[in-house]
């Protein structure tokens, strides 16, 4: 009896105990015979009928031995056994029907492929029933929006030969009373400090350490020679939650010489400034017949042939004839033939991202798809939703029957009288009111993801939740989330193009832009988007605004973190490596170890010198010789010896791009947010307090 009873307990004991529940996360991983890592990310389901799924997802094969994956797309198909109740579906008989390597020879297009065919057929992968028909539903929404291009027509472009500072305002200048100065207001639509002396209604801009006076908004600014003390109260009083304006390169570099006092432009709608140091110089690109400015930091073509300019702006290509336009809007795929001749480790081998039916592009396009992920607390909680006024003031979204509150820093979208729906740093939230409480949504309507380019909301519909348990979410965000679009030509541009008007009320609630920010592309930081100059635009994303700085990687700079301990990130969209490209990071003590992308490995010293290590049998470590002076003309990426590779140039711009997006990771983590204005004057969606200086 004792021993029934025994056997009985057992078999209870071991009833109410369940197994551990599969692992249904992404990315997965298949090993080839000859061990090859194979990793597959969150496909795309374009069918699933009976029990038979069909879709495509990004993938990397890391052979053994090399350094570095290489990055495709494959077309996939795999029998589906469902169990409702454990919300599984098990993944078998995977096959592998179509692929894609950008970059690689026919050959290895063939061994890549084949590999795959035998490794992922031998796996089963358990997969969650949800996710599989969220994803579905999300690919039946996008595909409303095949097609639809975005807007083209250029900005405002200027281009100067003498040192020259933009400063935006976004639309008509707001200006604002400010509490407890009444002879000073603020014009709140704007990152910079720009101030208005009340009695004697002239304009103050603080930008290079100084005061900048003028009767008009739109200028002549001159030196202020005596500014009104009450100015210095303001400024001190808002606690850098503005552009300081420094005037310094993405490597804390003066961009100005000692003594000299730049021409400063005010530009009220989307502007592009466009510079060189003096005339204009410039050099032949080897193979074609283009020529590129050499002594600009901008992207600035000639064609022999065709006897145009051609500007590169957020990934999009302008021409015209002179550099006082007018300028015309080129498609990537109808650029000149020449463009795609252009030599990938030549200095202007970045530009290959923008042209069309190139390999960089294809990859760029690949990149643009594989998300950051991470696995988010449910009980986290977001910044409290306030709305200016009080209440919300709703706006329809154009070919929805969604509407969106302008006058709140998060972006609340309105699903019907009792659903609401907010993304703040990369996790979606749900309440039945639009004043919350939100608790983070373990589901998200699919007609969200049905939200136009033409509306600025857009941003959110690459913020996915992938899977859930009754603790956490899967949650992930594709670069979209920062800005980036994939247009019908395959090429990744930033912004949509579209200007949104702003909300301002007390408060100055930007949309995401496409110009005015100096946003371009750089090959080997995941092909990032960055922006030109040092404090960047406040906006969106959520919990306390986005600074994005020049050349910094959005990718390094995981909205995740600001979650602290209650969002664990995954891995980035690289098993082995932490980039997408040409360029991966080696693990190094000291953090300061590069893989180049020579293959060879490089460390930077205290000083900032560069040294390049050669093995134990030659010494070791070897200083890499070269000008690191960024106003020389742009050097070729010859090392000695005539071997391509790095330069130290090229090294410093990969640096700085891991310690600002290291910074403002560990800032993030710290402080909570950016900038998120406050004393009435505005800041971006997000809100949260923080600072905004140079990261």
């Amino acid at each position: 009896m004792l021993r029934f009873l025994l056997v009985l307990i057992c078999a209870t004991a071991s009833a109410q105990t369940p197994a551990p529940a599969p692992d249904v996360a992404w990315p997965r991983e298949a090993k080839g015979a000859d061990g090859t890592v194979i990793t597959v990310y969150q496909p795309q389901i374009e069918s699933w009928a009976s029990n038979l799924l069909k879709g495509r997802a990004a993938i990397s094969i890391l052979k053994p031995g090399e350094k570095e994956p290489s990055y495709g797309v494959i077309e996939l198909s795999a029998r589906t056994a469902i169990d409702k109740s454990s919300d599984i579906a098990t993944l078998s008989d995977l096959r592998v029907e179509k692929s894609t390597f950008p970059g690689a020879s026919e050959e290895q297009a063939k061994q890549y492929l084949a590999t795959m065919r035998a490794a992922v057929r031998r796996t089963n992968w358990p997969v969650s029933v949800a996710a599989l028909q969220s994803n579905l539903a999300v690919t039946q929404a996008r595909s409303k929006q095949k097609g639809q291009p975005v807007k083209n027509d250029p900005p405002q472009i200027i281009f100067r030969t003498s040192p020259t500072m933009l400063v935006m305002i976004d639309g008509e200048p707001a200006i604002r009373d400010i509490p407890d100065v009444p002879t000073v207001k603020r014009v709140i639509n704007s990152t910079a400090l720009i101030l208005q002396d009340v009695p004697g209604s002239a304009y103050y801009l603080w930008a290079l350490g100084r005061w900048f006076a003028a009767t008009q908004l739109t200028g002549p600014w001159q030196t202020a020679s005596v500014p009104p003390a009450a100015l210095e109260k303001v400024r001190a009083s808002l606690e850098k939650q503005y552009d300081p304006l420094e005037g310094k390169d993405d490597e804390g570099k003066p961009l100005f010489d000692s003594g000299v006092v730049p021409q400063i432009i005010v530009a009220t709608k989307p502007t592009e400034l466009l510079q060189a140091k003096g005339s204009p110089q410039m050099t032949p690109i080897p193979g074609t017949q283009l020529l590129y400015m050499s002594n600009s930091r901008q992207d600035i073509l000639f064609d022999l042939a065709g006897q145009n300019y051609y500007i590169l702006v957020s990934g999009r290509w302008f021409s015209g004839k002179t550099m006082d336009g007018p300028w015309t809007y080129v498609a990537s795929k109808s650029l000149p033939e020449d463009f795609k001749r252009i030599p990938p480790d030549h200095q202007m081998g970045d530009l290959l991202i923008s042209v069309a039916g190139t390999a960089q592009a294809r990859e760029a396009a690949i990149a643009n798809e594989i998300p950051q992920t991470a696995t988010v607390q449910r009980d986290v909680q977001p910044t409290p939703v306030k709305f200016d006024g009080g209440e919300p003031q709703w706006k329809p979204i154009e070919g929805t029957a969604l509407h969106y509150a302008p006058n709140t820093q998060a972006p609340v979208i309105r699903v019907d009288p009792k659903s609401y729906y907010m993304v703040q740093n990369g996790v979606w939230f749900t309440a039945a009111v639009p004043v919350g409480p939100f608790a983070v949504a373990t589901t998200v309507p699919a007609v969200i993801y049905s939200i136009p380019t033409n509306s600025p909301m857009h941003y959110v519909t690459y913020v996915r939740v992938y899977s859930s348990t009754p603790a956490a979410v899967v949650v992930g965000y594709t670069p979209g989330y920062y800005g980036t679009v994939t247009t019908t030509d395959g090429v990744v541009v930033y912004g949509t193009g579209y200007y949104y008007p702003p909300y301002v009320g007390a408060y100055w609630y930007p949309y995401p832009p496409s110009y005015g920010w100096g946003f371009g592309f750089t090959v080997g930081f995941f092909w990032g988007f960055a922006a030109g100059g040092g404090w960047g635009y406040p906006c969106c994303y959520g919990g306390g605004g986005v600074y994005v700085n020049h050349r910094t990687n959005i990718n390094i700079d995981n909205s995740y973190g600001r979650w602290g301990n209650r969002a664990q990130a995954g891995q980035l969209p690289s098993n082995r490596g932490r980039q997408v490209g040409d360029t991966t990071f080696a693990k190094g003590r000291d953090g300061n170890v590069y893989a180049g992308r020579d293959g060879q490995v490089y460390r930077k010293g205290e000083g900032g010198d560069w040294q390049k290590y050669n093995g134990r049998d030659q010494g070791g470590w070897s200083d890499v010789p070269g000008d690191r002076g960024r106003d020389a003309p742009r050097a070729s990426n010859d090392l000695p010896g005539g071997s391509r590779g790095e330069t130290r140039g090229s090294l410093d711009r990969q640096a700085q791009s891991r310690d600002m997006g290291n910074a403002r990771a560990s800032q993030n983590r710290s402080m909570g947010g950016g900038y998120g204005g406050g004393g009435g004057f505005g800041g971006g969606r997000g809100g949260g307090g923080g600072r905004g200086g140079r990261r």
